[in-house]
C-alpha cells in the first residue's frame, strides 16, 4: 500500500546526513584546534583530570628549576670547602715547621705572619659563602621540587670556623686543634656531598615523573591526528552518499505526486 508517508524517507535520511554532518564539523575543530575537546560537554571527565595532572605538572617544572639552583649551591659550597681544605694542608705544614725546636725568632715570627693570614683568610672565605644573602654553612634554608614531592634542607654542614690559633701553630702546639678543626672541615665536606647526590636523585625521579605526566595530559587533551583524519575521511564519504540517497529520498517523493496527478 502506497500512503503519504512514502516521503518519510527523505526526512531520515536528512536526519542522517545532519548528524553525520556535525561529526565532521566536530572532525575539523579538532584537528584545527589539536584538541580533543572542543565542546563545554565534551569529556569532561578527562578534562577535568588532564587539568589536574597539568597543574601537577607545572609545579614538577618549577620544582626541576628550584633542584638546579640548589645543585648550584652545593657546588659553590664544594668549591669554598676545596679551598678551606687548602689552607688547612698549608696550616699543618706550618705546624710542623713550628715544632722544630732550631727555629730562631725571626724564623717562629714568619710562620706566625703567614699563619695569621691564611687564618683570616679562611674565616673570609668562610663568611661569604652565601646565596643570594643565605649562608651556605650552617644556613639551613628549606627548598621544595614541587607537589608530592620531599624538600630538602640546603646546608653544607656546620660553619667550618678554626679554633687553632697563628701562637699555636708557629709554636708546634697546634696539632691537636688542627685535627679537631680538619674533623669539622671533612664533616661540612661529607655534607655537602651528601646533599648534592641527594638532590641529584631528586632531579633525576622528577625529570623521569615530568615526563610521564606530560604523556599523560598529552593523550588526554591532545587529539589523535592520524585516527582524527580517518573519522573525517569517513564522514565525508557518508556525506557523499547522503547526499545522494537525499536526491533519490526527493524522487521517490516526487514518483508519488506523479502518481497522484496521474
Amino acid at each position: 500500500m502506497t500512503t503519504i508517508n512514502a516521503g518519510g524517507a527523505f526526512y531520515r535520511v536528512q536526519n542522517s546526513l545532519n548528524e553525520n554532518s556535525e561529526q565532521v564539523s566536530k572532525s575539523m575543530q579538532r584537528l584545527a584546534s589539536g584538541r580533543q575537546n572542543i565542546s563545554p560537554g565534551d569529556r569532561t571527565g578527562s578534562v577535568a583530570v588532564a587539568y589536574g595532572m597539568k597543574a601537577e605538572l607545572a609545579s614538577l617544572k618549577v620544582g626541576l628549576q628550584n633542584a638546579t639552583e640548589v645543585l648550584q649551591v652545593m657546588e659553590m659550597a664544594n668549591n669554598d670547602l676545596g679551598l678551606l681544605n687548602d689552607m688547612m694542608v698549608r696550616l699543618e705544614e706550618l705546624n710542623a715547621l713550628g715544632s722544630n725546636g732550631l727555629n730562631s725568632a725571626a724564623d717562629t715570627a714568619a710562620i706566625e705572619a703567614e699563619a695569621t693570614k691564611i687564618l683570616a683568610e679562611y674565616a673570609d672565605v668562610t663568611a661569604r659563602a652565601q646565596w643570594k644573602g643565605t649562608t651556605v654553612f650552617g644556613g639551613g634554608s628549606t627548598v621544595a621540587f614541587g607537589r608530592n614531592t620531599d624538600a630538602t634542607t640546603v646546608n653544607a654542614g656546620t660553619a667550618p670556623t678554626l679554633s687553632v690559633t697563628a701562637t699555636n701553630i708557629s709554636t708546634g702546639a697546634g696539632t691537636t686543634a688542627l685535627a679537631t678543626d680538619k674533623a669539622t672541615l671533612d664533616s661540612a665536606l661529607v655534607t655537602a656531598g651528601d646533599v648534592y647526590n641527594s638532590v641529584s636523585n631528586k632531579m633525576s625521579h622528577l625529570s623521569s615523573l615530568q615526563a610521564g605526566y606530560a604523556l599523560d595530559v598529552s593523550s588526554k587533551m591532545d587529539v589523535d591526528f592520524a585516527g582524527e583524519t580517518t573519522e573525517l575521511a569517513k564522514g565525508q564519504i557518508l556525506a557523499q552518499a547522503g547526499t545522494a540517497m537525499l536526491a533519490q529520498a526527493n524522487a521517490q517523493g516526487q514518483g508519488l505526486l506523479a502518481l497522484i496527478q496521474s
